[in-house]
């Protein structure tokens, strides 16, 4: 019996590939960093035939340091960055560069969907709040301002689509990627004729639809050349890295909530029934377990405030963290670590490229308030640590109210997690319990449970979520910082609706001028 498998996350700005045994032991990885261009103001673009190379010899390289023969791998398994959309050809060729999920052109094609469709009618077939983020308005664009590239298309895929393709030579997307185009039914689990209507797109330019965890086919010669994997390796399309990621920490039943500090932050709430939200803030997801839902809510920008923090003002801690062979976040935690709760009254709002919960609007930006001449720069590291886990106790608070079930206990995940000082940040804020498990990797290693279940290691994937996910290290809040928290974060609710349309009308007069 093949005793390896490989959990495969192909994320924003990192593709990662595990080789876990088959008690789900993490043993070795493979990451490369990923690039990213900024052509417009809002315009955020990949190159898919990058992130395949890249992702290639992440995996061979996570073999090679496993000392493993790929023979000796039964399956990889496949999850990564939802709602970033490319045209292909028929050979697969892309036709332009993906769209990232973080990309808002498609702000003026929401606003008129809001009008004439209705954001009501669009939530209630999708789950979604009309926005910028799911691929539809993204497509349309491109119908509208490329249509010579639209006529070409022969579908629209997106990055997990597109890497599952490479390996297996199988072209399909499963229910909880198609869930964030909003352009899927989730009470069908089909594709929405009503809406692709609406929208003016062709439902042929679609992927087949597949449920999660579906084994697609075994390894291409093409692909094996790449990867250094074998034939013989099955390939399991996991599913969305936000709902694999819940899956990977246990998100498997209510009061138990994930926290994903990663490239965004999302928040994900267990359900046995789809969460619709009647006010519409939170959506309803697929969950990539059989007959169940999430609740979901996102900061878009999150972890990559912190490096753009470090990269635009951080070279200091940059230079000594390579000179003394650490992380630079360590450093720039310790710095945070010698302020006081509530950074003397600095607070950041996080929509450094739009906001997704609470307002799904491409026109807000962020903001820095209440600085003062005696604010240095450590003060404003705990502001932006902090400021996310205001933003995240908001999402928190509306996850109760959808589900009607008071959280207990918050699970982190991701390179965030690893912050001693950002973790115990949020159990402050929040006032609960915190938990990080042993495989803070989530986004693979939930991929890794769908695939062990798919080759039947586990007879459901429930049965591999509570077998495989083990808590590493539990946190308690404290009690006085709390309450210290509870008095800065009664203001951060109010702030931003005080100034969000002076801040709109900055961002329309910005793109205006770049025009």
């Amino acid at each position: 019996m093949k005793e390896y498998m490989i959990g495969l996350d192909v994320g924003t700005l990192e593709t990662k590939a595990i080789v876990f045994n088959r008690e789900g032991k993490a043993l070795e990885e493979g990451a490369r960093e990923l690039g990213m261009s900024f052509p417009r103001e809002g315009w955020f673009e990949q190159d898919l035939e990058e992130i395949w190379i890249k992702t290639a010899s992440a995996i061979r390289d996570s073999i090679a340091a496993a000392k493993i023969s790929s023979k000796e791998i039964a399956c990889i398994s496949v999850t990564g960055q939802r709602e970033t959309v490319c045209p292909v050809d028929r050979e697969g060729k892309p036709l332009r560069p993906a769209i990232s999920w973080q990309d808002t052109r498609g702000w003026e094609v929401c606003k008129a969907i809001r009008r004439t469709v209705g954001a009501e009618t669009v939530y209630k077939i999708t789950g979604l709040p009309v926005n910028t983020m799911p691929s539809a308005s993204k497509i349309v664009w491109t119908k509208r301002n490329e249509p010579e590239i639209y006529k070409k298309a022969w579908k629209f895929i997106g990055v997990v689509d597109f890497i599952v393709w490479k390996l297996s030579n199988e072209w399909v997307t499963d229910y909880s990627n198609a869930n964030r185009t909003m352009l899927f039914d989730i009470r069908k689990l089909d594709w929405s004729n009503e809406l692709l209507r609406e929208f003016r797109l062709d439902r042929e330019k679609m992927l087949d639809l597949v449920e999660p965890g579906t084994p697609v086919g075994t390894m291409t010669e093409e692909s094996c050349k790449k990867t250094g994997l074998d034939k013989c390796v099955s390939v399991i399309y996991a599913g969305g890295d936000q709902q694999c990621s819940a899956l990977g920490i246990g998100i498997v039943k209510p009061k138990r909530v994930s926290c994903i500090l990663g490239t965004c932050t999302n928040i994900e709430a267990f359900s046995e029934r789809i969460p619709f939200d009647p006010k519409m803030s939170l959506q309803a997801q697929v969950h990539v377990m059989p007959h169940a839902y999430l609740s979901e809510g996102g900061i878009g920008t999150s972890g990559i405030i912190y490096r753009w923090f470090r990269d635009q003002f951080g070279q200091t801690e940059s230079q000594a963290a390579k000179e003394l062979n650490e992380d630079p976040y360590k450093l720039l935690d310790q710095e945070a670590a010698n302020v006081e709760p509530g950074s003397n009254g600095l607070m950041l709002i996080p929509y450094f490229a739009g906001s997704l919960f609470p307002y799904w609007n491409a026109e807000d930006r962020g903001v820095l308030v209440g600085l003062r001449l005696d604010h240095t720069k450590k003060h404003f590291i705990r502001a932006i640590l902090e400021g996310i886990a205001y933003e995240y106790r908001r999402m928190a608070e509306e996850a109760e109210r959808v589900s009607k079930t008071k959280i207990d206990t918050v699970r982190f995940m991701g390179g965030g997690a690893k912050s001693p000082i950002w973790t115990q940040i949020f159990i402050d804020v929040m006032g609960v319990k915190g938990e990080i498990p042993e495989v803070t990797e989530a986004g693979a290693f939930g991929a890794y449970m769908l695939g062990a279940a798919a080759i039947g290691r586990y007879r459901t994937v429930l049965e591999a979520a509570e077998k495989s996910v083990k808590v590493g290290k539990k946190i308690t809040h404290n009690s006085n910082v709390h309450q210290r928290y509870n008095k800065f974060y009664g203001i951060y609710r109010r702030v931003y609706d005080r100034i969000q349309s002076l801040v709109n009308e900055i961002s329309r007069v910005s793109i205006a001028l770049s025009r």
